[in-house]
């Protein structure tokens, strides 16, 4: 019994490495046994390994069973945001760019508005096509009362009963300057200023605004940036 376990345990003959043939590595998969649970049992059990034609090792469907068992590999949470920093990092640059185009250039717009207006009055006052006295045309006369003129502060009391027409005449306090008048149903004459219209316009329209513009451009009429 004794000379049987002796033989079991006794490790087979090597084998030089340069005495294999080199053929022998790429033959068919080759079955390796080796005895197990020697203490236990003396009907040695084996346990087989597959190689593949270069020597690798070909995994049994227990293996790959195994893995399937195995618990995932989870990447790394993000935070409560839903957010990596990194992420968020772009995130927040990317509300810097809304923020820029959000972004309104209000003193421009106000521009674009009212300066439009400033031309067409002074063209009507100051290009030569009325004379004193004249009655503006019709178009003219429509853009005074629809655009301009419902600015005024004091609008009811410079309408009065009513506008017969409007037309162009000196101002009663500064003969050499030219000023639009209302003629009222009446007969009456009433200037009024035109530019007072312009600064009631921008207040309304642009109430956050209206200061900062005035001060910046009605300082001085003479210089007025427009």
């Amino acid at each position: 019994m004794v000379m049987a376990i002796a033989s079991i345990l006794k490790p087979p003959p090597s084998v030089p490495f340069h005495s294999l043939n080199p053929s022998f590595f790429k033959s068919s998969p080759v079955i390796l046994c080796f005895p197990t649970h020697l203490m236990t049992s003396f009907h040695p059990s084996t346990r087989a390994l597959n190689t593949g034609p270069e020597g690798s090792r070909i995994r049994s469907h227990e293996e790959c069973s195994s893995d399937l068992l195995r618990k995932p590999v989870v990447p790394p949470a993000k935070d409560l945001a839903g957010l990596s920093e990194d992420e968020e990092s772009s995130e927040e640059s990317g509300d810097d760019d809304d923020e820029e185009e959000d972004w309104v250039d209000w003193e421009n717009i106000i521009l674009e508005d009212t300066v439009p207006l400033v031309t067409f009055v002074r063209m009507v006052l100051h290009s030569g096509k009325y004379e004193i006295g004249d009655r503006l045309s019709p178009e003219h006369e429509k853009t005074i009362l629809e655009r301009l003129l419902p600015y005024h502060p004091k609008y009811e009391k410079k309408v009065g009963c009513g506008i017969d027409y409007i037309t162009v005449r000196y101002h009663p306090d500064y003969e050499s300057s030219r000023c639009l008048f209302i003629v009222r149903k009446d007969g009456e004459l009433v200037d009024f200023s035109y530019w007072k219209c312009i600064k009631s316009l921008i207040r309304k329209k642009y109430p956050l605004h209206a200061e900062s513009f005035i001060l910046r451009h009605f300082r001085r009429r003479r210089n007025l940036r427009w």
